[in-house]
């Protein structure tokens, strides 16, 4: 064989050794299951403040869940007693504790209007909040007059006005069977005057709240 043929087999049989033709370089490894499994979390997502002059407003005391006994009665009559002080407080506006009755006193200027009318919102719809809140109480309204006028005038009056504030708190959610009103007209002054004198002081509607266990 000529030389010339030798290196033709030579070259033949180098070629279809190599049969398949050129591998690349690299090959990415396949995914595993747990890269297909994974995927991108979200961004956490912080939440806006609030505006600035906006405050949550205060929530409405809830008073005691369950019955009330004897023996809560008065860290209960207490509790009612700062809530009051801290919601429904104006000049012409005075809480006492007596025992473990509170009396809140209201002059008849924040509750109505010169012709009698009721305009005591900003006095009565917290108040009303309140009382709602605290179911086991029972709520005497009773009003008040001075001596301006006659005694028959001024119980008509005094017994109007208590009325019309024991229907203002059902209104704002104070179920009416706690409710009693009464008026006494010129009965009980808080300031003592001679007769036909005007005197604002006791222009008034009180309320009585006492405690009512087992309830």
């Amino acid at each position: 064989m000529s030389r010339r043929k030798h290196l033709a087999v030579l070259l033949a049989l180098g070629l279809a050794g190599c049969g398949g033709g050129p591998r690349p370089i690299y090959e990415p490894p396949p995914p595993s299951d747990r890269t297909a499994r994974e995927t991108p979390r979200p961004p956490l997502v912080k939440p806006s403040p609030p505006a600035r002059g906006v405050t949550a407003p205060a929530p409405i005391p809830q008073g005691l869940a369950g019955p009330l006994t004897l023996a809560k009665v008065e860290p209960y009559m207490d509790a009612l007693e700062t809530d009051l002080r801290r919601h429904v407080h104006a000049r012409g506006i005075v809480t006492q504790r007596q025992g473990n009755d509170i009396v809140v006193v209201v002059a008849n200027d924040l509750l109505f209007t010169p012709d009698g009318g009721v305009a005591g919102d900003d006095v009565l719809e917290p108040l009303g909040a309140i009382l709602r809140g605290y179911a086991h109480t029972a709520i005497a309204v009773n009003g008040y007059t001075d001596t301006s006028g006659t005694p028959v005038q001024n119980l008509a009056l005094s017994r109007k006005h208590a009325r019309a504030v024991a229907d203002a708190l059902v209104h704002e959610g104070v179920p009416a069977g706690r409710l009693a009103a009464q008026g006494y007209g010129e009965a009980h002054l808080r300031v003592m005057t001679g007769e036909g004198k005007k005197e604002p002081r006791n222009r008034r509607v009180e309320l009585l709240i006492k405690a009512v266990p087992g309830g």
